[in-house]
């Protein structure tokens, strides 16, 4: 390899290293941002590290959301069109002792870790039971 292949190597590594190590470090957003559907939503909560093998879609979905869907016995994702809906839910588990909600801006995920899940999408966590 010739020195202008060398630097022209070095030069793209280096960009390219830099590009990744730029992406780790971007915070996710404070509001939690927004999913287009469940399925997304599930993508999001797997990289952030909670194992969803199987995403089972409510039909109907739960009583205000847009679409809901279950991955296993304890990890419950939810999808709304508008804070309304968002907030009658969250009006409703308020009281009824979900141990943890993760939120963001059109979503909910109720998991056994919502502190990782907070970590890689950001948004709130709502403590509402034991």
């Amino acid at each position: 390899m010739n020195r202008t292949a060398t630097g022209t190597a070095a030069v793209i590594l280096a960009f390219s290293l830099a590009s990744c190590s730029a992406s780790e470090l971007t915070p996710p957003p404070e509001d939690g941002g927004t999913f287009e559907s469940v399925g997304d939503l599930k993508e999001a909560v797997e990289s952030a590290g909670l194992a969803c093998p199987e995403l089972v879609v409510d039909s109907p979905p739960s009583k205000f959301a847009a679409s809901s869907a279950s991955c296993g016995e304890f990890t419950y994702l939810a999808i709304y069109t508008d804070d309304v809906y968002l907030e009658s839910q969250l009006d409703l588990w308020r009281p009824g002792g979900q141990r943890a909600v993760n939120i963001g801006k059109n979503w909910t995920a109720v998991s056994e870790d919502p502190d990782l899940i907070q970590r890689s999408l950001g948004g709130s966590v709502l403590h509402t039971g034991p």
